[in-house]
Formats: structure tokens, sequence, C-alpha cells
């Protein structure tokens, strides 16, 4: 015969799982999209490719994407941009700049990125410490007009070592700003203290991109000044255009690029386009609608036959069991990214882990069927009070056999 208490926290514990899997079903209900990823072979790390299809149903950040198994259990994972670069002597330290606006609150910490190159990561330095904080990034060419690159990117606090600080790798879409700086929301508190920022050379140069297609290409040119729309299919992360210039021979014109989000309008950044160089336009958009602007001057228009927009590579490392089925959820904006104690292994992440990539892109059924059936209902509420009515009859239940089984015993040693 059971034992009163065996059978007291038996209950007690399929209560528990009966609420996890009906929290668990309904956190899953919150993402819009799902994309399934393939079987592996053996359990282990793998890097997990992020199609530009799969990243423009995401949040621009991409705090939004999840990986769950069969069971609905959110798996961990990590950027594969925060892993740590084995050689320490391709590390560039840039500069710091004093450039603090009255309008900053909060520590600041601004650098110079002299490389010339798009930047997706960024490594900083800083004292050791313990508590928590969140960092905005923001860019720059002029030190006086600033653009967000993203916002709430959390601090992870110091690894236990002797030295006394400790790095941490930032993620972020690909930007090529001449000036970075670093908010971080502390008002009020002690500040943080940051020792540098840099970047791995050899990473940076090795920065690969993937094609977004198709882009529809529309042409006008008006007093000396040419202008070329792009339509893309979804709002895609864009990070180069490649424009295909035929003629003439020889050209150097100033462009800016913009992007359209709603009505509003926003400068992307500037360049300057030169027969010498690659044609090549480093941006960080998440839109399915950009302008090239350019300023011919006194010249003829130059004559683009096609754009060619990429997405920088994006990708995830996650220890995956060859025994499970596996999905990627985007699609909530009300989530924050993750945190996972994965972060602190990356060491034990070999570099030559084996590449993924997930299947198509599509509704995550669980979200279709969480949507009213007729326009004019919401059904949420009772979704809610059907879970809590559930837990509470198995309480009652639980209470009333508990009950019961201790009569009995006290019956019994009578």
């Amino acid at each position: 015969m059971m034992k009163p208490n065996l059978r007291m926290n038996k209950i007690l514990t399929l209560t528990a799982l009966f609420c996890g899997l009906m929290l668990s079903a309904s956190a899953q209900q919150n993402f819009k999209y799902q994309a399934a990823l393939p079987k592996v072979d053996s359990p282990g790390f793998y890097r997990i490719n992020l199609l530009p299809a799969f990243v423009a149903k995401a949040k621009a950040d991409l705090s939004d994407i999840r990986i769950v198994d069969a069971k609905g259990n959110f798996i961990p994972y990590i950027q594969a941009g925060s892993l740590p670069q084995k050689d320490q002597k391709s590390f560039v330290v840039f500069n710091q700049v004093d450039a603090k606006l009255s309008t900053d609150t909060g520590t600041t910490f601004t650098i110079e990125n002299k490389t010339g190159l798009a930047l997706d990561r960024l490594w900083i330095k800083l004292q050791n410490t313990a508590v928590q904080r969140k960092v905005s990034l923001v860019g720059s060419d002029d030190l006086k007009q600033w653009f967000a690159i993203q916002e709430d990117i959390p601090l992870q606090e110091a690894v236990v070592n002797s030295e006394g600080t400790y790095m941490q790798s930032l993620s972020f879409p690909a930007s090529n700003y001449r000036y970075l700086k670093l908010l971080v929301n502390d008002k009020n508190k002690t500040p943080i203290k940051f020792l540098q920022a840099g970047v791995y050379t050899e990473y940076a140069a090795t920065l690969s991109y993937t094609p977004v297609s198709p882009v529809q290409l529309t042409r006008a040119d008006s007093n000396k000044t040419t202008y070329i729309t792009l339509k893309l299919n979804d709002s895609y992360q864009v990070n180069k255009l490649h424009l295909n210039i035929s003629a003439p021979k020889y050209f150097k014109r100033d462009v800016w690029v913009y992007q359209f989000t709603g009505h509003d309008k926003q400068l992307l950044g500037e360049a300057e386009l030169n027969s010498a160089k690659a044609t090549d336009l480093l941006i960080a958009a998440k839109a399915s609608y950009l302008l090239i602007q350019i300023d011919n001057g006194d010249n003829l228009p130059l004559t683009v036959a096609s754009v060619d927009a990429y997405q920088s590579a994006e990708s995830l490392i996650s220890y995956l069991d060859g025994k499970q089925t596996y999905r990627l959820l985007a699609g909530d904006q009300s989530v924050q990214a993750p945190e996972y104690d994965l972060k602190f292994f990356a060491d034990s992440i070999r570099d030559n882990t084996p590449q993924i990539s997930h299947e198509t892109v599509g509704p995550n059924t669980a979200y279709q069927a969480k949507q009213p059936a007729k326009a004019g209902r919401d059904y949420t509420v009772f979704i809610w009070v059907a879970i809590v009515i559930a837990a509470g009859l198995l309480l009652f239940l639980t209470l009333k056999m508990t009950k019961e089984v201790n009569k009995k015993a006290g019956e019994k040693n009578e």
C-alpha cells in the first residue's frame, strides 16, 4: 500500500506538471511563426543558420527567437557571434572618445571604429561586477547626430576569476558607423566601469552575407539626382546593398540610403560610390522599402542595372539531442532576450561545430488555434479562466484525498 506522504507528493507533482504544461502551451501561443529543424544524427552542439525568411519574422534584435522541443520546453542557445575568439593577438582596441552629451543619462562609453569594417559584434572589457544592467548601442559619423542600433542589451555578470576584469560580446545588426556609443541605464545607481572595447579583426574581415531576394527596383532621375526605390517581399534584415553599375567607366558620387517604416523616413547612412572600389553600401535596416539617393552633380546618371540585397550571416549555437525534434519560434513583440546559463560555457563549444538550417517558415499552429473564429470575440480570458479552474479542481481533489488518507491512517492507529 502506498504511504500517505508518497501519495500526496505524487498528486502534487502531477498537479504541478499539468499546470506547467498548460503554461508552456500558452507561452508558445504568443509566437506567430515557426520553422522545423532537421533531426540531428547524434547529440552535441550545432550551429543553426537563420535564413532571411525567418529573420524577417523576428524582432530587429532577434530577442524573440526561441528553440522548442517536442514537449514544449524552451532549449538554451547563444548567438554564434558571442563565442570567444581563440587568437587574442588579432584583437584591436578602439580609441575612446570624450563625447558625452547633456541629453545622456547614466554611464556612457564612446569609441571610434577606424577599421572601416561593418561590424555586427563588439567585445567590451569591464571591471568585475555582479550587478544587473542593460546597455543601448547608438552610432554616429560626426559625433553630433546619433542613430539607434540596438536597445536593452543585458550585460553579463562577471565569471569567477582572479584577474578582476572580464570580457563580454555584444551582437547587433551590422553597422559601419565611425563612432559607437554605449549607454548604460544606471541613473541614480552606482556606475559600472568600462575599460576598453574592440574587435577581433579576423572575425570582422570574414563577415559573411546571405542573399535576400527578390528585390523589385524602381528608378527616377530628377534635378541632378537619381532615386532608386527597392521593394522587398517582407520586412527583411538588410546589411549590405550591392549596386551593379555598367556605366560610365569612371564615377565618384555621394549616396544616401533611407528606410521607410510606415510613414517614417529614416536615414541609414551616407557613403561614396567610386568606380575604383566595390560598389557596396553597408547599412543596418529592418524594412520592406528602401530608398537610394545618388547625387549626380553635372554628370550623366549612373546606369544601375540591378541592386542585390544581403543579410549578414546570423546563427545560433545550441545543444541538441539526436532523439528529439525541435522547432524555431519567432514573432512575439512582447518578449525580451532570454538569459540562459549556456553563455557561461561558451569555451566548451568547438570551432568546427556542425551546421544545420531550418526548414520552410510558416505560421505557428498553436498561435492560429488561439485566434478567435469570428471577429469581435477574444477568448484569451476564457482560456486563463479554464486553466485556473482546472488547477483549482486538482488542488481541491488533492486536499480532499489527503484528508481521507490522514483520516484512515488515524483510524488504523487507534
